[in-house]
């Protein structure tokens, strides 16, 4: 008995996965973390899995708060 391969639905939006956390810079005064993401489709016969980060900039509070001051989505390959 043969069996038809279903066809591949239409490209969806893909939610991206997590892959690490990562603080790649720290002083008394601010913290830079990247949040690494892949973001894995299956088209044409072919895994993809892009990657990018998310590089997010802190300042150190007095207390201990840490205070986002700026985030940038970077990279992609």
């Amino acid at each position: 008995m043969q069996s038809k391969t279903q066809p591949a639905p239409a490209r969806e939006r893909v939610t991206p996965v997590p892959l690490g956390d990562f603080d790649v810079f720290e002083d008394e005064d601010a913290l830079v973390n990247r949040l690494y993401y892949g973001v894995p489709s299956y088209e044409e016969g072919a895994f993809r899995c892009p990657v990018f980060f998310e590089e997010n900039t802190f300042r150190k509070e007095a207390n201990g708060d840490l205070t986002l001051i700026r985030s940038v989505r970077k990279g992609e390959w």
